[in-house]
């Protein structure tokens, strides 16, 4: 299985090469290109003869070149990198091995030139060890910032040799050690329980634990109680939300009286020139305004389990205030205002029901709370 995914890299290399794009010219020496050149001069004519002669030359360079820069990047790396880049000089030699064997005028000319397939698969192995071994490493602190570290090797290890040993289970195991888990616990809605404020579920709870995680924090998964309970986590920070007030106001009322007078022409006189004629009517307006004033303050806290410290406390109060004005009028109607209409005319008078303020009262309360979390709350 390894030898097969090994020659499907080297395969996907050598096509990318004939295309394009080559990400492996990046590390093409001056002797590289002079050597690639010269196989392109024998690929268009076989029978120049100055290519031919001076292809050998060419590549021997080329070969020492690779041979200096591959024992300098040896010994100035460190672990698994210095066998990556040692793997990727390879690549540059695999290259010009498939064009020279792939071009009959080139071949004849270098019968035998190195075939670096071998080295590269040394060196890819020798890289996902190093990776690995460092890993394990990271993995033996057994706590979260290192198993971070760990995972990073470990991954690096499953991208140079897929499958590479038993990496899979173990980037799992270490991305599960580094994630921070915080569970989110049940609302306390001030003395009563959810379904008493008219809520079928304890909404807020859930809303914040998707939220946060559609936040996508570093490293960090938010739950609910059920659920951390469920998987048997062990919470590294919880997030405790509470409503220390909330207030649903009853209705009052309160009427007025406003006499209304106004000035309007009933006629004219019969001068010449005539001159209007004006009469004074009037109304009185009977107003009731109903109103109800209401409240709620959320209180948040996140804090870290082993300490006990926290990393987050606020308070977000809000309000919610609900009047509306009817009115109805005896007298004259000619005496009457827009405004005095407007109330006289308005059937919408019905408070809203507890349930509804309840609701408009805590997601309010709620939405200052998520925007002061994603803004200022580093987990």
């Amino acid at each position: 299985m390894y030898q097969r995914l090994l020659l499907l890299f080297v395969t996907v290399l050598v096509f990318l090469s004939c295309g394009t794009y080559n990400p492996v010219q990046r590390n093409y020496t001056f002797e590289d290109k002079q050597v690639f050149d010269l196989i392109e001069r024998l690929k268009k004519n076989v029978a120049d003869k100055e290519a031919a002669e001076q292809l050998p030359v060419a590549y021997q360079q080329a070969s020492d070149k690779r041979k200096t820069i591959t024992e300098a990047k040896y010994y100035n790396l460190s672990g698994g990198d210095r066998y990556v880049e040692l793997a990727r000089e390879y690549t540059v030699m695999q290259q010009m091995y498939e064009a020279i064997v792939s071009t009959p005028a080139a071949y004849k000319a270098i019968p035998q030139p190195w075939n670096p397939s071998a080295a590269i698969q040394s060196a890819n192995s020798k890289a996902a060890e190093e990776y690995y071994n460092q890993g394990m490493q990271y993995m033996d602190y057994n706590n979260r910032q290192y198993a971070q570290k760990a995972y990073d090797y470990f991954a690096k290890a499953n991208n140079i040799v897929p499958g590479y040993k038993d990496v899979a289970q173990l980037m799992a195991v270490a991305k599960d050690r580094a994630i921070l888990k915080v569970v989110v616990t049940p609302v306390n809605y001030y003395r009563n329980s959810f379904n008493f404020w008219g809520f079928q579920n304890d909404w807020l709870q859930q809303q914040l634990v998707r939220d946060l995680n559609f936040r996508a924090f570093r490293d960090v998964q938010f739950y609910t109680d059920a659920e951390a309970s469920m998987q048997r986590l062990q919470p590294d920070k919880i997030v405790d939300v509470n409503f220390t007030n909330i207030y649903i106001g009853q209705v009052f009322q309160k009427t007025s009286t406003i006499n209304r007078s106004r000035q309007i022409q009933t006629g004219s006189t019969k001068s010449i020139p005539s001159k209007p004629v004006f009469t004074t009517v009037r109304a009185t307006v009977f107003i009731t305004r109903r109103y109800l004033q209401s409240n709620t303050t959320l209180q948040c806290r996140i804090y870290d389990v082993q300490s006990g410290g926290n990393m987050f406390f606020d308070n977000f109060p809000n309000t919610y205030n609900w009047q509306v004005e009817t009115a109805t009028y005896r007298g004259d109607s000619r005496a009457l205002t827009q405004e005095d209409w407007r109330m006289i005319n308005n059937n919408n008078y019905n408070p809203p029901e507890r349930h509804q303020i309840a609701d408009r009262l805590l997601r309010d309360a709620y939405n200052m709370l998520i925007n002061r979390i994603n803004s200022s709350v580093n987990f």
